[in-house]
């Protein structure tokens, strides 16, 4: 299945919307014009039903149709008009000239009131008709004369239905023809709407075509170089197209960073390398007693564990950073645990005549962390602590809680440390003190403890202080109830 296309959305969406607006603009007009054409008929037939309705006269006590006596002068009643009387009284009937023989529909509304309504005429032509009810009238000279000759009639006893009609076919083929004008203006506009549109649609995907097209030049070794955004971009994009350049340098900067890594390994590596080439080269190059050999055997284990090593902390390094670490959340006082990772140290404190000043508290310190990880972190910071602390120094362990979090600081003094000691995180970073004991310290323990601490969501931060240098651990703190 192909991916959606913006440009054939906006097409579909647009012949869509377009479409159904057309028809109901044309529907409305079309609407609009039947009403007016058949009203304007309506009252032309209401108007001739009104004259005619005063045609039908009481003389003599019987019905005179006054139209009759001037239809030789009025050639629209011979040639056009279509009427026909009925009278209910005697049944008979009288038709206009133009209806010959032939009759129209008898109906009128109710009670006689006049109702419209479409008919067929006796030719097949469709037509508009109206329907009523009449009474004769009566002259005033009539009415003396009926009460004369002692015989009054009321014209209400000598009723007629009048029905006139008028041919629809010219109303019919106006609105034909309108029909196929809206259709074709409709079908027209669409036409030309979808040439507009396609060529606004093309213009305005144009830019994001460059920007894909940068994007693919991108994806091979162009990783460090920033995207040129478009000038003609659309405002919803730029934030996209902004984002991804950021992205991409933050891809450049995590290659750059492997590229350090990579050759920083590799130097940390050549060094017990060499020494264990140089040992096994010196062993073998001349026969030795089994004590001799016992020793260079002892140097190269030595070496391979610090090989070993090596490989393990890189491997951790490795995996920390990642996103599918599972790590464990688990409430661990802080205090305690800190406690329990320092006795290992205290030997090698007092061997260097190193004193340590424990101030962690009596209380617990509840954090949430992963136990395995909280491990690396405390042993590096103490490692490094009594390991670059000056002889007969002092080396202040502070554990306190602040608020949401509890922190863990660990200060010792030295002067061997870096100008910014936010160095000390780089991944390899050793001071110059411990470049000749790559066992011992591989220069990648802060790095590992950082990362750790940001895995759990706590942070680890250093800097300088009265005391030397201080690395301070902040982790989420776990409420305790009351």
């Amino acid at each position: 299945m192909s991916p959606p296309s913006i440009r054939r959305t906006l097409f579909i969406r647009f012949g869509l919307g377009v479409g159904v607006l057309l028809c109901l603009l044309s529907a409305g007009i079309y609407l609009l014009v039947r009403e007016s054409l058949y009203h304007e008929l309506d009252e032309s037939i209401r108007e001739t039903a009104a004259i005619l309705a005063n045609q039908v006269e009481l003389n003599n006590e019987s019905i005179i149709y006054e139209w009759q006596r001037g239809i030789g002068t009025n050639r629209g009643l011979i040639d056009a008009a279509l009427f026909q009387f009925w009278d209910e009284s005697s049944a008979s009937t009288t038709r206009s000239p133009a209806l010959g023989l032939r009759d129209l529909p008898k109906f009128c509304g109710l009670a006689g009131a006049p109702r419209f309504r479409h008919i067929r005429l006796p030719e097949g032509h469709r037509a508009r008709a109206v329907g009523l009810r009449v009474f004769p009238f009566v002259l005033p000279g009539e009415v003396a004369a009926m009460k004369a000759r002692g015989r009054v009639i009321d014209p209400k006893s000598l009723p007629h239905i009048l029905v006139v009609a008028r041919d629809a076919e010219p109303v019919r083929q106006a609105l034909g023809r309108l029909r196929w004008v809206l259709a074709g203006g409709a079908t027209l506009t669409l036409g030309l709407g979808f040439v507009l549109v396609d060529r606004a649609i093309r213009t305005s995907l144009r830019p994001i075509h460059e920007l894909a097209s940068q994007v693919q030049e991108h994806t091979g070794h162009r990783l460090d170089e920033a995207l040129g955004i478009p000038d003609e971009l659309p405002s919803e994009l730029t934030g996209l197209a902004k984002n991804f350049d950021l992205l991409l340098s933050r891809v450049a900067a995590i290659r750059e960073r492997e590229k350090d890594f990579i050759r920083h390994a590799a130097h940390e590596l050549r060094t017990p390398i060499a020494g264990l080439r140089a040992t096994t080269d010196l062993a073998l190059s001349k026969p030795r007693d089994a004590a001799a050999y016992a020793g260079h055997l002892a140097t190269c284990q030595k070496t391979a564990v610090e090989l070993g090593e090596l490989v393990k902390r890189l491997s951790a390094l490795a995996r920390i950073g990642q996103s599918s670490l599972s790590v464990s959340r688990e409430t661990v006082d802080l205090a305690a645990f800190a406690r329990e990772c320092l006795d290992p140290f205290r030997q090698r404190a007092a061997e260097r005549g190193l004193t340590l000043d424990e101030r962690i508290g009596c209380f617990p310190l509840p954090v949430s962390g992963d136990p395995a990880l909280l491990r690396i972190v405390c042993n590096n910071l103490f490692d490094n602590a009594v390991s670059y602390a000056e002889a007969e120094g002092v080396i202040r362990i502070r554990g306190w809680s602040n608020g949401g979090e509890v922190v863990l600081a660990v200060a010792n003094p030295t002067v061997d440390f870096a100008d910014d000691p936010e160095r000390l995180f780089e991944p390899l970073f050793r001071r110059e003190s411990s470049r000749h004991d790559a066992g011992a310290h591989l220069g990648i323990g802060l790095t590992l403890s950082l990362e750790a601490a940001r895995a759990m969501g706590g942070d680890l931060t250093v800097a300088k202080s009265a005391d030397g240098l201080e690395f301070t651990l902040a982790m989420p703190a776990v409420a305790v109830p009351a």
